[in-house]
């Protein structure tokens, strides 16, 4: 073969070579691989509301103070605070065994003791337990502890 088609040859190669890297970059470019400014991160969802399930009219008798006889009245209401909307259904549904358990609970204070503000925050913690134990326990409700909040709404205490 002569020089000639040998630098033919040769030119063949750089410019098939040239054609293929510029159609790679431009390639590239057009499919966003360039320099282009990071996407922007898509914005969080907006939060999910809270619902209420309510616990109401709960009337029981305690006593004064530890050792006494119960000759004082507690009224008593809470609401459960959660953002899933099938908690409210079955909260609803075994809403009878958790004011049963909430009645329970009370009935073991005393109006002297519901004075101190670490009693009702117990109060409170308490009953939200109340409420998740029975979801999970009695309908094997997923995921654990649906309810995340409780708001005592009433708690007046008559001697």
């Amino acid at each position: 073969m002569a020089l000639s088609g040998i630098l033919k040859v040769g030119g063949i190669v750089v410019v098939t070579a040239l054609i293929g890297i510029g159609g790679t970059v431009g390639a590239m470019s057009f499919l966003g691989h360039g320099n282009s400014a990071p996407a922007k991160p898509p914005p969080p969802p907006p939060p999910k509301p809270t619902l209420f399930a309510v616990v109401d009219d709960i009337t029981v008798s305690i006593a004064p103070d530890t050792g006494q006889p119960p000759t004082s009245y507690l009224q008593f209401g809470i609401q459960f605070g959660t953002t899933d909307p099938n908690a409210l259904i079955v909260f609803a549904q075994l809403q009878p065994i958790i004011k049963s358990d909430i009645i329970n609970l009370l009935l073991n204070e005393t109006s002297h003791a519901l004075q101190d503000p670490q009693a009702r925050a117990d109060l409170v913690k308490n009953s939200l337990d109340i409420c998740n134990e029975v979801l999970s326990q009695k309908a094997n409700y997923t995921p654990a502890n649906p309810f995340n909040a409780a708001y005592i709404t009433t708690l007046v205490t008559q001697d």
